[in-house]
């Protein structure tokens, strides 16, 4: 059977929007030799969810580019020098398609796109970067590598979603989480499904995924039927109040400060859970996808929760609240 092969684009902005020195960044899979080129951060896009000018925001260097190659579906892709150089790959051949030319178009008109042909066999030394994650009683792995049975399996697929234990803010989610009590549970900002994936095998139920991504859903839903696990991923965005959640007894929410302050307003003391309509404040809550020093505007904006644990690696923080009584 014929292997595919891979063109790798690059696409260098002219401008890019929000443009800053990346957390971790990440090489090509061509640009050094295997033995030379370290782990990826993540294998799934992590790499855009880097520190903005604006500190309360965490979000990709450039959405509209990133949203130009995700409907491409590449076969990977990734942020590099800041922001200012966006890095995707798709199978030889598939720029002769009509909408993937108006594509390319678009997206070269946005820089300089450079074209590459990747060598022979280079998927294979793509995967060789996308190693297995041990984080407590979890193991978070590729497909391509073997179950362990002493641990609780979590097989995610390198594709579109954010999330799939290799960054910060998705390892300290899965930490923590092992020390809460299982029960309900709503994971905002579900991404590659990973949380909500723990979670059952964890011992929460009903677990319920929620992200504003379509690709997002669309990917957990595979990850989840390849996993044989059935929680429930919706489209939609949390902290809209007019978005109805759920009741839980636990929320988990991987998404950023200026999110998480929006979702902060549904559980004001005295008002906010009444005024909208929707679910009562959960029991305990994780908030992540936050930088250390955005801590105290985290906690101010959760008056009816305490802090009860937090983990962070210097840069990245999660907390765990619990709702006072």
């Amino acid at each position: 059977m014929r292997r595919p092969q891979y063109t790798r684009y690059a696409l260098r902005l002219d401008a890019p929007v929000g443009a800053r020195p990346a957390v971790a960044s990440v090489p090509a899979a061509g640009d050094a030799p295997p033995d030379q080129r370290r782990s990826f951060d993540d294998w799934s896009g992590a790499a855009a969810y880097e520190r903005g000018p604006d500190l309360q925001a965490l979000d990709y260097a450039d959405a509209r580019a990133v949203a130009e190659i995700l409907a491409l579906q590449p076969a990977g892709w990734q942020e590099e020098d800041g922001g200012g150089t966006l890095v995707f790959w798709l199978e030889d051949g598939a720029e002769a398609g009509a909408e993937v030319a108006a594509a390319l178009k678009r997206i070269a008109a946005l820089g300089r796109l450079e074209v590459d042909r990747e060598p022979s066999g280079w998927e294979d030394a793509w995967r060789r970067f996308h190693k297995p994650h041990r984080i407590g009683r979890l193991y978070v792995r590729p497909p391509w590598y073997p179950v362990r049975d002493d641990l609780l399996d979590i097989a995610v697929e390198a594709g579109l979603a954010f999330g799939t234990g290799g960054h910060a803010s998705t390892r300290q989610c899965l930490e923590l989480i092992q020390s809460v009590r299982p029960g309900s549970l709503l994971d905002l900002g579900s991404g590659s499904g990973v949380v909500s994936f723990a979670a059952l095998r964890l011992g929460f139920a009903p677990v319920t995924g929620i992200d504003i991504d379509p690709v997002a859903v669309h990917a957990a839903a595979g990850n989840a039927a390849m996993n044989g696990l059935a929680p429930t991923f919706l489209v939609g965005d949390a902290t809209d109040p007019s978005y109805p959640l759920p009741e839980a007894d636990v929320v988990v929410a991987n998404i950023a400060l200026r999110p998480l302050l929006r979702l902060a307003e549904r559980w004001r003391p005295g008002e906010a859970a009444a005024a909208v309509g929707h679910a009562s404040p959960p029991a305990e809550l994780l908030l992540s996808g936050l930088l250390v020093e955005q801590a105290g505007e985290a906690l101010a904006a959760y008056p009816a929760f305490a802090e009860t644990a937090r983990t962070d690696d210097g840069t990245w923080l999660t907390l765990r609240l619990t709702r006072r009584a």
